[in-house]
């Protein structure tokens, strides 16, 4: 008999063992998922950030796998510093180009134009076939980062627990789908820019050094004396200024790009919560409340998005008024030295493009930083979503080895996610062939026991054992109907079956309509009934044929002759399989050989056979019927007694 306990107090450090038993709030602060107010951070310190990239990074070019990407990379670096040549010789060519005007040089001027047109044909295969490789890059790197993730959040239920035990990571589909497509493209674009942009910070960083030689120039009649790369300098304080700015006025970006894509998931999410629930709430007539839902949540991500767009547009006053500013200033510069006779005005163009070229690269972060910020929240995101996996994989299930010649459930004690005690102390034993009925009223944990004995319930505790080379099944109350032909919905998870085994059995169970639209891919779970959908689901016992089928109210939506029909049939068809049910009608207790009991009374649930619950249940009935017949006797008798003791209508007196 198991006795319910009161709630309990998760411990700060469990073992991996009892790892579930810890609270939400307490693994979200122990993470760093939630701060001092108990609310989902937005903006992971830099120093994590960087940690989690670099782990993200060397889990794919660490790999066998990344051959063929390192490959591509090389290239790619190869065709950067291609580009880098092209810039330095198109740099070279301004001089000359521009020296050809300022002598009315014609034959020079066509001749720079014929070198124009080579050099630029060879820059835009350079520049499209540098895209395309990154493009080849970046597909390889998300096809092997989409495979692992959606294996590690696949294998050993975590999506299951992410949702049980979890509540602060949001959306892991926009994750793996969105977020891993981000990561990968802005980190190769920003990445391999930044490459880039050193190169041609150093290229350019010397010809601009050789072009701003030590000169004394007269200025508004001031001497200026100024020293060998006094360009340099320049260029050099001008970003170091620009940078700072923008880092000051650029700061709140990170975090409202991490909450901007949080609201948009949020909201996507909504919107496929309504459609795939269109029948119900059609039913109950909720567009109103539906559409307030919605539109708070639209709400959230409209007042994000213009928080984002006021900073982006101070951000935008800043970068672009500094980019404008780099046009004119080295050729103010540069014009005293001009007009003293000292360069040409070829000169004054090549010193421009240098310049241009040093302070874009030393401006990489204030043109990129809208980029960078957003790269920076959606790693925060993946590396938060990771540290989720993470942990459920220390939350583990009960094992359920497969080395008896029996179901057997030993010692076995059942949780609720909170740490309350549900069931504890159970033992029971299923032969081959047998099976158990699980009753009780609602609440009082029978479908939590069977996901545990089924081994997906992190909360449990004792011994599952499992046939030899079993193969278990499980039927919940709303059917799982998978994309595809409803011949593979039947099937499921196995291949579809052609050998007509799908057409008899839908034709037993009275679905007989349907078979002619078995080959037909729709949205089935909108289309058949609740009813339907579980008939389709005991299909689906019998074409598997399991050793362990666990039915959780898998016929409640049945009449009573569908219901006794699918359960004869289960038995019938798979004799030799353990049947494991959950059920509220006492009709279902004949078709079952034990029962496991919920009693209010006690507290706790007690094993009996079925002729033993009938025999109760017979008990039951009559000493209810017997007490309803002592009150309606008492009743009666207590009216004859009062009927007696009122007055006659001769001496009854009326008092007011």
């Amino acid at each position: 008999m198991q006795q319910p306990q009161n709630d309990q107090g998760a411990p700060k450090k469990p073992p991996k063992a009892d790892a579930a038993t810890r609270s939400q709030h307490q693994y979200a602060h122990a993470y760093g998922k939630v701060g001092s107010d108990g609310k989902p951070i937005d903006n992971l310190p830099l120093r994590v950030t960087l940690k989690a990239f670099w782990l993200m990074l060397k889990s794919y070019w660490g790999c066998r796998d990344s051959l063929k990407s390192w490959f591509l990379l090389a290239l790619i670096l190869g065709l950067t510093g291609g580009s880098v040549y092209i810039a330095t010789t198109l740099n070279t060519w301004y001089k000359t180009f521009w020296d050809t005007i300022q002598e009315y040089d014609l034959d020079g001027f066509k001749e720079q134009l014929v070198v124009f047109v080579i050099i630029a044909t060879i820059n835009v295969l350079v520049v499209v076939y540098n895209a395309y490789l990154k493009s080849c890059l970046a597909i390889n790197w998300r096809k092997w980062l989409t495979g692992k993730t959606m294996n590690r959040w696949l294998q050993d239920d975590n999506y299951f627990k992410l949702q049980l035990a979890d509540k602060y990571t949001d959306n892991p589909d926009q994750r793996i789908a969105e977020d891993l497509n981000l990561f990968v493209s802005s980190t190769i674009v920003l990445i391999l820019g930044t490459v880039t942009d050193l190169a041609m910070m150093v290229t350019f960083g010397i010809v601009l050094w050789e072009l701003s030689y030590a000169v004394d120039i007269t200025v508004f009649g001031y001497e200026l004396s100024l020293p060998d790369g006094y360009m340099c300098y320049l260029a050099l304080l001008y970003a170091i200024a620009g940078t700072t700015l923008t880092f000051y006025l650029g700061r709140p970006l990170v975090r409202l790009n991490f909450r901007q894509q949080r609201y948009e998931a949020d909201f996507r999410f909504s919107l496929i919560r309504v459609r795939e629930n269109s029948e119900s709430i059609a039913l109950y007539k909720g567009e109103e409340e539906e559409s307030k839902y919605l539109r708070h949540s639209f709400a959230d991500l409209v007042s994000n998005y213009i928080k984002l767009i006021v900073c982006t547009k101070r951000l935008g006053f800043l970068t672009l008024g500094y980019a404008q500013t780099a046009v004119i200033f080295p050729i103010l510069i540069s014009a005293p030295l001009y007009f003293a006779k000292v360069i040409t005005m070829g000169s004054i163009m090549q010193i421009n493009s240098a310049f241009g070229r040093v302070q874009d690269s030393l401006s990489t972060l204030i043109s990129n930083f809208n980029s960078w910020a957003s790269w920076k929240s959606v790693v925060d995101r993946l590396s938060l979503f990771y540290l989720s996996m993470e942990e459920m994989e220390g939350i583990e299930c009960l094992k359920t080895p497969h080395d008896r010649d029996a179901v057997e459930v030993e010692n076995f004690e059942l949780k609720s996610p909170r740490g309350k005690v549900l069931i504890e102390d159970l033992n029971f034993k299923l032969k081959e062939g047998e099976s158990l009925l699980i009753r009780g009223p609602s609440g009082c944990g029978k479908s939590t026991l069977i996901k545990a004995i089924a081994g997906i319930w992190p909360y449990a505790s004792g011994e599952v054992h499992y046939l030899h080379d079993a193969h278990p099944l499980f039927l919940s109350q709303k059917p799982y109907l998978p994309q595809g032909s409803l011949r593979l919905t039947a099937s499921y998870p196995s291949a579809s079956e052609h050998e007509g085994k799908t057409e008899h059995y839908f034709k037993l169970l009275g679905l007989e309509h349907l078979i002619p639209h078995l080959d037909e891919v729709d949205t089935w779970s909108h289309i058949l009934s609740l009813g339907e959908q579980q008939r389709v689901a005991i299909v689906r016992a019998l074409l598997n044929r399991p050793d362990v089928l666990f039915l959780d109210e898998a016929t409640s939506a049945m009449d009573e002759k569908s219901e006794s029909l699918a359960y004869e049939l289960l038995r019938q068809e798979l004799p030799h399989t353990v049947m494991i049910s959950v059920g509220h009608r006492s009709t279902l207790i004949s078709k079952h050989d034990k029962v496991l009991t919920y009693r209010p009374q006690d507290e706790g649930y007690t094993l009996t056979t079925a002729s033993e619950a009938l025999a109760h249940l017979e008990q039951y009935a009559d000493s209810d019927i017997k007490t309803k017949l002592e009150g309606k006797s008492a009743a009666d008798s207590a009216a004859k007694d009062a009927e007696e003791a009122l007055p006659t209508s001769k001496d009854a007196k009326l008092s007011f």
